[in-house]
Order: C-alpha cells, then sequence, then structure tokens
C-alpha cells in the first residue's frame, strides 16, 4: 500500500467538507487527529457496539436491495445476481439479529438463523412481533405472514449459497419473504427502547 503524501487533507462528514488537518503520513496519526478535529468542533459521536453492529447490517442489506432492483425486481432476471442476492441478504439478517440482540445487551454468536432468533430476550421477540404487520403490508404479503417461518427456510442460507457451486443443489429462497424479514429486523432495530407495547385479548375473550 502506497503511503500517504503529508500536506493539507480535507475532512468530510457524512460527505460534507468540515474542515482541514495536516497528513504527516501516517495513517494512525492522521486518524487520530481527525478524531481530535472532530472534538474540537463538537462534530465527533462514539459508535456504540449496536450502532456498529446495525451499520453493518444496513451495509449488507442495501447491497441485497441494490442487486435486487437492478437484476432480480423485473423479467428477465440476471442470474448471476442471484448467488451475491442470497448471500448478502441472509448475512444482513444475521448481523441485524444479532444486532437486535445487543440493543437489548446480549451477544450472539454462531450463523444459524433459528437459533439466533430463538436466543433474543422476549423484549426484542416483542418488537419483531409489533412491525411484523406493517412490513407484511409494505411487502404485499398476504394472509398472515409467517416470520419464523421465513426464517426457518433461509436458516443455513449463507452458509450453503456461499460455496453453492460446490453442491449438486442449494435449497429454494424466495425474494419477497427473504426482504420482508430484512425489512422486519431492520425495523426492530431501529424502534426505541421500551417503546413497545403489545395488547392481545385473554383466553376468555379470544373464545368469544
Amino acid at each position: 500500500m502506497s503511503a500517504i503524501p503529508p500536506g493539507p487533507k480535507t475532512v468530510l462528514l457524512n460527505g460534507i467538507v468540515v474542515g482541514e488537518v495536516i497528513s504527516t503520513g501516517d495513517v494512525e496519526k492522521d486518524s487520530e487527529a481527525v478524531r481530535q478535529f472532530l472534538k474540537g468542533k463538537g462534530l465527533y459521536k462514539e459508535t456504540t457496539r449496536f450502532q456498529a453492529m446495525f451499520n453493518q447490517a444496513v451495509a449488507f442489506a442495501n447491497t441485497s436491495a441494490y442487486l435486487y432492483e437492478r437484476d432480480l425486481r423485473r423479467q428477465p432476471r440476471n442470474g448471476r445476481s442471484t448467488a451475491p442476492f442470497v448471500v448478502n441478504a441472509a448475512f444482513g439478517i444475521e448481523l441485524y439479529l444479532k444486532a437486535l440482540a445487543q440493543k437489548h445487551g446480549l451477544s450472539l454468536r454462531g450463523h444459524e438463523l433459528v437459533k439466533l432468533h430463538k436466543a433474543l430476550p422476549q423484549k426484542a421477540l416483542l418488537e419483531i412481533e409489533s412491525v411484523t404487520p406493517r412490513c407484511a403490508e409494505n411487502r404485499g404479503l398476504t394472509g398472515k405472514a409467517d416470520f419464523v417461518a421465513y426464517l426457518k427456510d433461509l436458516n443455513n442460507t449463507f452458509v450453503d449459497w456461499r460455496y453453492c457451486y460446490e453442491l449438486e443443489r442449494t435449497g429454494p429462497v424466495y425474494i419477497e419473504p427473504t426482504i420482508f424479514v430484512m425489512e422486519v429486523l431492520h425495523e426492530s432495530c431501529r424502534l426505541p427502547l421500551g417503546k413497545v407495547c403489545i395488547t392481545r385479548p385473554n383466553r376468555t375473550e379470544s373464545m368469544r
């Protein structure tokens, strides 16, 4: 990797020029100089572990969304984009589940989506339940959209589809339910803590 030449360097924040620092050519020193510059301007914001995980999940989800819009949404579909769409979507879902757990103070590991889902705290499960109807409507899914069933269909997708050329066949992946699962988890992560309240009829009322 070529060294960064010393001299004035523009500082960008969210794509906007906010100032300038003098580069030394040392990446670590220059990064610290930018950090101190932003702190001095009141523009520096620490990124929590949850925020970092959520941002990475969004990045993979956005990549799958780009492939969907460009190559898979309309006929004829570009089959070469199928595996990248599936892998990015599946990994995005995995990271969303882990971010949702981290939001509630729990760290999870592993790639199996069903196990990650089962390990979520009850408050996280309620968040998923609260946004599911709206997300199902957004995706035009008729009837009862079964989030858990769709998640089971995707359980080992990330592992299986990364090297799909090594397999005689892979399990089917349905695009709309996959996008629906991503959207549900994205919206669940965005909900403020402690703001979910779901009321259900009691047993007597539900039998009337």
